[in-house]
């Protein structure tokens, strides 16, 4: 008899787990802090995630666009909130453990001042080039960038971004100079590569997809370790000859650090659910983004440690100065 009370007992209390922790944060409405101003990739995305999170939680969730200096200004207000679970931010690999890389006087540290949550999604790039470069493949681009040193251009959405060290990683890898040509975002990049004023350039899958079918731009290689579902035929920068290559962005929810644990595996568990939605996938995938929330925050904190490592080795391989 006392057992089956005890067993009773238990599972009242593990049914009521979601609703307490549900109370907890519904003092105030959950705020989702994006670092970009409305209608760009992550305000895209988080906007996807937002319901579904609030819902699998039971709150309410704003969705709060704090843009300026590459997401850093968004990230610092998120590292100084409340660690109660009532506010999560959305981030990428640049304003998270990039930023800290490459500013003079960094705000936060990737590891010290988030918990890491969990992944949303990836996107991979592509090196791409103008129909009147001599280069079918990034092999052929490669032997004509070596016959060509610092004549053949590529360009990138910016100084310190994970595309010009993308170029970095590239050069160093391949021993050759592409000359990079930095733009203030992606838009003027695209345009002066459709022109023919730059010869290459290294974008986002989702960003070179129609340019690409009309045939205005070649797609030499994608920079992820697999081929792309959406583009299967482009052969990856690993398979050209450059083992070990690897340059993909990445969206992850954080929330600040020293997060309580049930709050953490709550909005993991919400994260996961919001994700594998077939709603929320097809958002994602028209972005441009490869849905991927599988791991555990305990795996996705060593990932973030790994590619915090790996970028600090690029940033000081370059030539780079610190903002």
């Amino acid at each position: 008899m006392m057992l089956r009370y005890a067993i009773g007992v238990v599972a009242v209390l593990l049914l009521a787990v979601p609703g307490v922790y549900a109370q907890a944060i519904a003092r105030k409405p959950m705020r989702l802090i994006l670092g970009f101003p409305p209608g760009g990739a992550v305000d895209l995305i988080g906007r996807a995630v937002a319901p579904g999170i609030g819902e699998a939680t039971g709150n309410t969730i704003v969705v709060d666009n704090r843009p300026g200096a590459n997401g850093a200004i968004g990230a610092e207000l998120l590292a100084k909130s409340p660690a109660d679970g009532s506010t999560i931010g959305l981030v990428s690999v640049s304003s998270l453990v990039l930023n800290p890389l490459t500013m003079a006087h960094p705000p936060y540290h990737a590891l010290r001042d988030f918990t890491p949550i969990g992944n949303v999604g990836l996107v991979p790039f592509v090196v791409t080039a103008h129909p009147s470069v001599p280069a079918k493949s990034l092999r052929e681009l490669i032997a004509l960038a070596r016959a060509r040193p610092g004549q053949v251009t590529i360009g990138s959405p910016g100084v310190g971004g994970l595309q010009h060290l993308g170029i970095v990683m590239l050069n160093d890898a391949a021993r050759i100079k592409l000359l990079h040509v930095p733009y203030k975002g992606t838009g003027p990049a695209m345009t002066d590569v459709l022109g023919g004023h730059i010869d290459a350039l290294m974008a986002a899958v989702s960003g070179v997809l129609s340019a690409a079918k009309a045939g205005k731009l070649k797609v030499l290689a994608i920079t992820s370790a697999e081929r792309s579902p959406l583009l299967p035929d482009v052969p990856t920068v690993r398979e050209q000859g450059l083992a070990g290559y690897l340059v993909v962005n990445w969206y992850a929810i954080v929330a600040p650090a020293s997060l309580p644990a049930a709050a953490l595996d709550a909005l993991h568990a919400a994260l996961v659910k919001t994700v594998a939605t077939a709603a929320v996938r097809d958002k994602l995938v028209a972005s441009g983004v490869e849905p991927k929330s599988d791991e555990s925050p305990g795996a996705f904190a060593a990932f973030v440690r790994e590619e915090l490592a790996r970028w600090e080795k690029v940033v000081k391989q370059s030539d780079m100065k610190r903002q």
